[in-house]
């Protein structure tokens, strides 16, 4: 694993709800800590993009299509699909 520091960060307990949520829809995929890790990283691509059209970031596209995936292959309104 590469080196890393301990930071603590305030945020709001609704910021805090809405990450355990979407790590929640994720499933085992991702804990809290990696969600923040990733969601740091992806900030930082944006803002160190060069063009005129600001990419989605991909950890964003990742979790989004896993959820949906999740969504739409595991439901019982999936209809077996996935399976």
């Amino acid at each position: 694993m590469a080196k890393g520091k301990t930071i603590t960060i305030r945020v709001p307990e609704d910021t805090v709800e809405q990450i355990k949520g979407v790590c929640s829809d994720l499933g085992e995929s991702y804990n809290f800590n990696q969600f923040v890790n990733q969601s740091l990283g992806a900030i930082l691509e944006v803002i160190r993009h060069e063009g005129e059209e600001i990419p989605v970031p991909r950890f964003a596209m990742m979790a989004r299509l896993m959820r949906d995936y999740e969504l739409t292959h595991f439901s019982e309104n999936g209809k077996g699909k996935g399976t």
